[in-house]
């Protein structure tokens, strides 16, 4: 049965103009400073406008509460991680590794590992507002990307997935990240944990 989404008040506006861009930019900083010094108890908009160095009413003008905030968060770091994990693939320019399903594992830790605490905290709130849809939406659009461009990203000799294929890959490798960045692993920047991610990868490729 599909997650019923709770209601949560939308962002106001959008910051269409640089000056707004950067409003909402230093908001998402001092909030997420906030949560990774205190957690999600110390966050509130008086508090974020404390940090952020703006009033109270200019949060207002772009979000009616802090549910608001922590929701485009989520949607700007997912948007941020799909589109530096497809560049790695397609771009591969400037990477000293030849690898590009290694390349795509390094990414994916890189951006999972950022100010992990803060990031946990915005996507539990997208899960408990029913974004279960919007959390699958990045990783669906970087299976199409390999399903797309899988000639000339995956080995020579491991054919492309099937779709159905595809979707267990590309979910095993994402959740295996995110759920040790979450859980704080020790291991998770460590040579060992990339080789058996890739190793993951290239034996299910392989059994096809």
């Amino acid at each position: 049965m599909a997650r019923k989404r709770k209601t949560v008040g939308a962002q106001r506006r959008s910051p269409a103009q640089a000056r707004s861009v950067d409003t909402v930019s230093v908001i998402f900083e001092a909030t997420t400073r906030i949560l990774q010094a205190e957690g999600r108890s110390g966050l509130n908009t008086n508090r974020i406008a404390e940090v952020a160095g703006v009033s109270v009413g200019a949060i207002y003008g772009y979000f009616p509460n802090k549910e608001a905030i922590l929701l485009a968060m989520a949607q700007r770091e997912m948007d941020l991680l799909r589109d530096r994990v497809i560049a790695t693939l397609l771009s591969p320019e400037g990477s000293s590794e030849p690898d590009p399903i290694r390349r795509a594992i390094k990414a994916l830790i890189k951006g999972y590992g950022v100010r992990g605490k803060a990031r946990r905290v915005v996507m539990e709130t997208l899960f408990a507002y029913g974004g279960t849809e919007d959390m699958a939406r990045p990783v669906s659009e970087v299976g199409n990307i390999l399903a797309a461009h899988g000639a000339n990203i995956f080995p020579p000799g491991l054919p492309t997935p099937s779709p159905m294929r595809m979707f267990v890959l590309t979910r095993a490798v994402d959740n295996v990240i995110r759920l040790a960045t979450y859980e704080g692993a020790a291991f998770l920047n460590t040579p060992e944990f990339e080789d058996e991610l890739v190793r993951m990868v290239r034996g299910y490729l392989a059994a096809a």
